[in-house]
């Protein structure tokens, strides 16, 4: 897969219904992602999390055969995802310790694209807050 295919279906995935449900979901809880995490299992909560993050970590895999990844990391929120559902990753990591490794993995790698390229702290900043992506999420 090239890295154009790989754009079109990280936007595909990040338009499913149920994920755009899930995230609206997220950004209203109280307490957000560790809250929709410590939700009883098998709630809408606890569902709506799940998907964000195993769509983040499928992400991470797809990326995995990917030589270029310049245009996926401007125009995705890679960090402010991982960002915003860390406090679920940890809590899921008490029972199941691999859980969302691709992500954590995919964050950092990230990361270090951000400091290869030399990125200032104003676009890291505004990228790890999500302000760089008007449909961020």
């Amino acid at each position: 897969m090239d890295e154009n295919e790989l754009l079109v279906r990280i936007y595909s995935m990040r338009s499913d219904f149920n994920y755009h449900k899930a995230e609206v979901m997220r950004r209203q809880i109280g307490g957000g992602s560790g809250a929709m995490a410590a939700a009883d299992a098998g709630s809408a909560e606890n569902a709506a999390v799940h998907i964000l993050i195993s769509t983040w970590d499928s992400i991470a895999v797809l990326m995995r055969g990917v030589k270029t990844k310049d245009k996926v990391y401007e125009v995705n929120p890679i960090c402010h995802m991982y960002t915003v559902l860390e406090p679920a990753i940890i809590f899921f990591r008490q029972s199941t310790p691999d859980f969302a490794a691709d992500f954590e993995n995919l964050n950092g790698d990230y990361h270090a694209w951000l400091t290869k390229k030399k990125k200032s702290a104003s676009y890291v900043s505004a990228a790890c807050a999500g302000l760089m992506n008007a449909r961020f999420g």
